[in-house]
């Protein structure tokens, strides 16, 4: 008998109502709903910071926060404590993903995260040998316990690399859609801190800057349980052609319709994209076969025919994402942005971005039935920076892309040797 469980996507409806920790909600053993969601988010958030401390690719974080949510998608909050649940899975997620990291700098990491306005905790918890050897032997024993929750499926599909489509079908569309040439409302200045700075680069960077940004806050929430990465990836590249729309004064306009009410329909620009997509990269039709190429032409046409692989991805998933599936993820990560949830417990306000209201508007929906909602003074929602995130750039520059954060000096990689599953460092 087999112990492989894939990962079967639910609905958010379903993930809520079957959440062990609901069990005896109402009592002093139970938990309700809204505390389940705030300790995922809390356990996600302090991943992704530990993730970052650590210079963490970010398919590794995300690997590491799809374990955590898996986790206690089986198991109760009330008796796996979350700190130890975190650490593992990140150990875990380095181990999977080939990004190896001693499992005493993970510790380290983790609790002086959590205890930073508790020095004399953090102290206690690490200087002490005695009680750190049992926080390591406690979280060994974790992860043989997520090794048969997530029924040995390691394998994580990331969003990332099908942003990266999208933006080259985005610069294929515009070059399609302006024969004669982009307009200069399609080049906008790069970001202060990038390389290119001072310049200006194809809008198509910013949106990807901006789903990307997307994804990595949407990792809070169990968008991974409900959706598949391509449908994810869809979401948030339609989000960020909203929020650069705005940003960058209409800079799509021509491309979009508006209709009586004054309401751009993005979702008519969006799918006029991928039937572009689908017109060009449906099968190969180039008559080259029969015919030795030039290595310039077979450079282009193993472009060309990765180009196709992906599309077709992407567009197989568009096509059976229903109107709810987008309604459901644009609502989940609009409300995530009203929101952050300190590690401490406390709630505040994102700093330097407008909060935005969960409820959606009936008048507007998704891709294929309007726009996802806006704040109530028009403003759309932007993605939160409240860590430092992977640029679409560092995935261009090496296979696995770095978080751009140096180093701690307890988080120093550990020299060459790949450690196994389950294999303590």
């Amino acid at each position: 008998m087999s112990l492989l469980k894939k990962v079967e996507t639910k609905s958010l409806r379903e993930l809520d109502e079957s959440k062990p920790s609901l069990q005896n909600a109402g009592t002093k053993k139970g938990l309700d709903l809204h505390a389940i969601h705030r300790l995922e988010h809390l356990g996600s958030s302090l991943i992704l910071h530990v993730g970052a401390r650590l210079s963490l690719p970010v398919n590794v974080t995300h690997t590491a926060v799809h374990y955590f949510h898996r986790f206690y998608a089986q198991h109760k909050f009330q008796e796996q404590d979350r700190l130890q649940v975190a650490t593992a899975c990140l150990f875990l997620a380095t181990k999977v993903e080939e990004s190896p990291r001693h499992l005493k700098n993970i510790i380290q990491e983790v609790y002086i995260t959590r205890y930073r306005q508790h020095p004399s905790v953090r102290k206690k918890l690490l200087n002490e040998p005695r009680v750190y050897e049992m926080i390591k032997d406690r979280v060994l024993v974790v992860e043989r316990s997520l090794l048969y929750t997530v029924g040995f499926d390691f394998n994580v599909d990331t969003p990332y690399k099908f942003l990266v489509d999208l933006r080259n079908l985005l610069d294929d569309y515009l070059k399609h859609a302006f024969p004669s040439g982009v307009p200069e409302s399609m080049y906008q200045p790069a970001p202060l801190d990038g390389e290119a700075r001072g310049k200006k680069v194809p809008v198509s960077f910013h949106v990807q800057q901006a789903a990307w940004n997307f994804a990595n806050d949407s990792m809070r929430l169990t968008l991974s349980l409900q959706f598949s990465a391509v449908k994810i990836a869809l979401v948030c590249f339609y989000l960020a052609i909203k929020r650069v729309n705005k940003t960058f004064g209409n800079c799509f306009k021509g491309l979009y319709k508006t209709d009586k009410e004054g309401n751009k329909q993005f979702h008519e620009f969006f799918c006029d994209m991928m039937n572009f997509a689908s017109t060009k990269y449906w099968g190969r039709a180039d008559g080259r076969e029969g015919r030795v190429l030039s290595p310039e032409e077979k450079s282009r046409r193993d472009e060309e025919d990765a180009k196709r692989v992906g599309y077709q991805i992407i567009r197989q998933e568009h096509d059976k994402m229903t109107y709810d599936e987008i309604q459901s993820c644009v609502m989940q990560i609009t409300k995530m942005y009203e929101q952050v949830t300190a590690e401490d417990g406390e709630i505040v306000a994102p700093k330097g971005y407008q909060l935005v209201e969960a409820k959606m508007k009936e008048t507007e929906g998704g891709m294929k039935g309007g726009g996802p909602a806006s704040s109530p003074n028009g403003d759309e929602f932007s993605p939160i920076e409240s860590q430092p995130s992977t640029t679409p750039e560092a995935a261009k520059e090496r296979p696995r892309e770095g978080n751009g954060v140096g180093q701690d000096k307890d988080g120093e990689e550990p020299a060459g040797k790949k450690q196994k599953v389950g294999e303590e460092s």
